[in-house]
């Protein structure tokens, strides 16, 4: 579900960026509330309003169709999916023979899977695939025993534990070349407002140094608890989960290469045509690509 949240930019964010306060930016955005992966976006929840962290791939298959967006900075490095399975699953290989709960064949959760599985030594047909939307659905189907394993995000994983299932694998440390989320701006807001957009990934940027810094640990799990009702256990091992796999991307900078390698994966899912390149996903002027 989207969120809709208006943030501004004020006596926090002009401390998150050690400069005197102004007068506030007025900015609408959303996200998807209540998750782990929008961590810096609940820290500058006082700085501005324009905290918009989506799946990358959508405003990639909205740019294909000639929507007017613009990827403007990487957030989340890599997907944090964890593989959880019933008791007694140890390895990826031990899930030969078992089914398997991603999502959709044609979205991502299946190209990091079958990485995953690939780097365990299976192959396709030596598993069964069954499809459901969200990570809850996906570990609902794991819990009613129609499926043997289920990927799913954090904190969902840590329920999971607690319920009697295994972790099997965390997808980051297989798959380190595909982004996961980013913001994206509609072009000609951005045009118009060129100078906050700037100071919104300057305190973006801030934020997750922010959250990087170990210092910070307790007041971070702290925020998650207040702001998504997290359970505190759950909050502090997902801290330690995205910290340890580097998920938020520290820099505005965008690799080109790893855009590439997105769209060269829709491409071979069929979700996009023949000519996006990833200069056509950024904003000349705003988005830096790099390498």
């Amino acid at each position: 579900m989207t969120i809709p949240r208006r943030l501004f930019i004020g006596l926090a964010g002009a401390a998150a960026l050690a400069r005197p306060a102004f007068a506030a930016d007025k900015v609408v955005a959303g996200t998807l509330g209540g998750q782990a992966p929008l961590w810096p976006f609940y820290i500058t929840a006082g700085s501005f309003d324009i905290a918009l962290s989506v799946g990358i791939n959508d405003p990639i298959h909205a740019i294909d169709k000639g929507a007017a967006v613009a990827i403007v900075r990487i957030v989340g490095n890599a997907a944090p999916y964890v593989l959880i399975g019933k008791k007694g699953l140890k390895t990826i290989a031990d899930l030969k023979g078992k089914t398997v709960c991603i999502g959709s064949a044609a979205d991502m959760t299946t190209v990091y899977f079958k990485r995953m599985a690939a780097a365990g030594g299976l192959k396709d047909g030596d598993y069964t695939v069954l499809s459901a939307g969200v990570g809850a659905a996906r570990y609902a189907a794991l819990k009613a025993g129609v499926a043997d394993a289920a990927v799913v995000l954090p904190p969902v994983n840590f329920q999971a534990e607690k319920a009697g299932f295994v972790t099997i694998a965390f997808a980051p440390d297989y798959v380190k070349d595909l982004p996961f989320t980013g913001m994206a701006m509609f072009r000609p807001w951005a045009n118009v407002h060129a100078g906050i957009v700037k100071r919104v990934l300057a305190a973006t940027d801030a934020s997750i140094a922010w959250f990087a810094d170990v210092a910070h640990r307790g007041e971070t799990i702290d925020l998650l608890v207040q702001t998504a009702h997290a359970n505190k256990d759950d909050a502090a091992a997902s801290y330690d989960l995205l910290r340890r796999t580097g998920y938020f991307e520290p820099s505005s900078k965008v690799s080109r290469a790893k855009l590439q390698n997105l769209i060269d994966e829709e491409r071979r899912a069929g979700n996009i045509g023949s000519t996006l390149t990833p200069d056509r996903l950024i904003m000349p002027g705003v988005t830096e690509l790099v390498d």
